[in-house]
């Protein structure tokens, strides 16, 4: 089987997450980042060479086209496809992704490396061949450190936007009760379930966000834009008390969603950086 390497040229943290998301969001299996230099990068994702490439490539180039009217600079229009092998796409990955300690005791890794854990350690294995969510993205990193310290035993946790499942595994791995997993991707959700069953924790999934229901923590690592039109929703599903942790902003969207957030009824404890981007802990109102 052929596979269609699309790619995407972007300049700053914004645009990479950007590009990042419409391929994931499109079905890409998959999404490389390949460093170009300190700001630019090059991002790459995968779909099959069938009769819904060409449909699925419009897509793409018109949620590209977008951006600029949300916002978002930095992304050029001009998309590549370059065909590879199937057994080339799949080598591939395995030079993209190794494991990687994150907190006091976590460790992401994909199922082919060994981790080297520690007795204390928990291990959060991850098919990275498959959506986007690998622990390498800072602010995936910012949320893992502080479901780490927020997380206890016993708790329930959502995560809203869960990519691969990556946050949502994490929560159970550290003792969380009852996770629920939600993604608008259907594709993200079935990875998320698959890497669940991988790692042999339970995790209930859905394209649906769970308004109905009330959660001790809520982690949200989507973009800036989505945070803001999710902050009632986010409020919602966060039980008086609880804590939310939101990432995936930009530095100079930081007060932008605070401000909404806030307004929500989140009053914000702690922010935490890693170069240009932030994650704001906050808790909601008792």
């Amino acid at each position: 089987m052929q596979w269609a390497a699309i790619s995407i040229d972007t300049e700053g943290e914004e645009a990479k997450e950007a590009a990042t998301k419409i391929l994931m969001d499109f079905g890409c299996n998959g999404v490389a980042l390949d460093n170009a230099g300190e700001e630019g990068a090059r991002i790459t994702g995968y779909l099959p060479s069938d009769d819904r490439l060409e449909t699925s490539l419009l897509r793409i180039k018109a949620a590209v086209a977008l951006l600029p009217t949300i916002g978002v600079e930095g992304v050029s229009e001009e998309i590549t496809v370059k065909f590879v092998k199937e057994e080339d796409w799949a080598t591939a990955w395995k030079t993209y992704f190794k494991p990687i300690r994150i907190g006091r005791h976590l460790i992401v890794t994909p199922p082919w490396e060994d981790p080297g854990a520690g007795e204390r350690d928990r291990v959060v294995v991850i098919d990275p061949g498959m959506a986007f969510g690998t622990g390498n993205h800072p602010t995936t990193q910012l949320c893992l450190a502080a479901l780490e310290d927020f997380v206890t035993a016993g708790d329930t946790v959502a995560d809203i936007g869960t990519g691969s499942g990556i946050l949502a595994i994490a929560a159970a791995k550290l003792g969380a009760a009852e996770v629920f997993a939600t993604d608008i991707e259907p594709l993200a959700v079935q990875i998320a379930a698959r890497n669940a069953i991988e790692n042999q924790v339970p995790l209930e999934t859905s394209t649906e966000p769970p308004l109905d229901r009330q959660f001790n923590v809520v982690v949200s690592n989507i973009l800036a834009n989505v945070l803001i039109e999710m902050a009632d929703d986010l409020a919602a599903m966060t039980k008086p008390g609880g804590v939310l942790i939101a990432s995936g902003i930009i530095d100079e969207r930081e007060n932008d969603v605070r401000l909404y957030l806030e307004g929500a009824g989140f009053t914000c404890i702690e922010t935490r950086e890693s170069g240009e981007w932030v994650a704001l802990i906050l808790r909601r109102s008792e």
